[in-house]
């Protein structure tokens, strides 16, 4: 985030995707700040519209004209959960969906 803030012309802006540890700090100044005129914003889910968009996705899961195999990276029982919370903690398989058979 600080590469991208230094890298961004004044007056730019800056969009982190992604999500960072609770504990990554990135660290400006206040004049820093003033003096650069930039913009520094997040992307959650890509600053859609959940309530409309996820049931149009759903729907196109559903309909088979959108794919998901290609973004889960592990499937586990409900038993299993535990475990795959802790690999996404680590940083291992953050999209691993959990079947209810």
């Amino acid at each position: 985030m600080r590469t991208a803030w230094r890298a961004a012309r004044r007056g730019g802006q800056v969009t982190v995707i992604g999500m960072g540890a609770k504990d990554d700090l990135v660290e400006l100044s206040a004049l820093e700040i003033f003096h650069s005129a930039r913009t520094l914003r997040s992307s959650v889910y890509g600053s859609s519209d959940p309530d409309r968009h996820v049931p149009e996705l759903a729907a196109a899961v559903l309909a088979g004209s959108l794919d998901l195999g290609p973004l889960i990276t592990d499937r586990c029982g409900l038993s299993e959960a535990p475990s795959a919370f802790a690999r996404m903690a680590r940083g291992e398989g953050a999209r691993t969906v959990v079947l209810f058979d």
